[in-house]
């Protein structure tokens, strides 16, 4: 759940005076199974991964070359977000995560493997 806009219904929110010139791009008959398929992932992740201490994932941005670190619930949020057509909410990274407890995507599908695989 997203915290409320403190600007919310403000005339004189300083948002409104920035053009925001992007918008989303509708996803293809593909794009959108692909990320059905990713979401459902990402909820087997939340459910049988959180408990383990595997609290989400991380990359490494092509932009500013730094580790970003992604709740389960931010990478389940932003992934309906673009399934309902809309731009992913603007969140905040934790200021300090606990960086042992993410790990990248490959490392979580394969991890899931593991566990059907007993």
């Amino acid at each position: 759940m997203m915290p409320l806009d403190p600007f919310a219904n403000d005339p004189n929110d300083p948002a409104s005076f920035i053009e925001d010139d992007e918008q989303p791009v509708p996803l293809s008959p593909q794009e959108r199974a692909e990320v059905t398929q990713d979401l459902d992932y990402v909820r087997d992740c939340m459910r049988r991964l959180r408990p383990r201490g595997i609290l989400g994932i991380y990359f490494q941005c092509e932009d500013c070359e730094e580790l970003h670190f992604y709740d389960w619930e931010i990478m389940e949020q932003n992934m309906l977000a673009s399934l309902r057509g809309e731009l992913p909410p603007v969140h905040e990274p934790s200021a300090d995560p606990n960086v042992d407890a993410y790990v990248p995507w490959e490392y979580a599908m394969g991890y899931l493997d593991g566990l059907d695989a007993r």
